[in-house]
């Protein structure tokens, strides 16, 4: 979604718009013709705030290049298993995590591919 400035500036209130438009006056700096990208690709949102979350994080920088199971993964984080099972199924909705069974226990890998895929996705939008 696209926003032109001049609209931004239009909801400022007045005080705000004088010291805007006197800087646009003296600087130069700003066109209000110009439009600024204001949009957010969805899974690209839901990715950001999966990995803001510590706890999550710590869980892909752990699976980068391991296996682990719930029990191993909530020992070395000091954590609930419960806690650590309900964050791998978040992860696991976008597909940030992948997951085998051996036995009686899951076993769980972070999905570099696609976790790539998002940052290059992150990558091509602010860079």
């Amino acid at each position: 979604m696209q926003v032109k400035v001049k609209e931004l500036i239009g909801k400022l209130n007045e005080k705000q718009k004088e010291t805007v438009m006197r800087c646009m006056e003296r600087c130069d700096l700003i066109n209000p013709e110009d439009e600024v990208d204001i949009s957010l690709d969805k899974n690209l949102g839901r990715f950001l705030k999966l990995i803001g979350n510590p706890i999550r994080f710590q869980i892909l920088k752990m699976l980068r290049d391991r296996e682990l199971c719930v029990c191993l993964i909530s020992q070395a984080l000091e954590q609930d298993q419960t806690l650590i099972s309900h964050h791998l199924r978040t992860l696991k909705e976008l597909n940030l995590v992948t997951e085998k069974r051996e036995g009686k226990l899951k076993f769980y890998r972070a999905n570099t591919e696609e976790i790539r895929k998002y940052l290059e996705m992150l990558g091509s939008e602010i860079i």
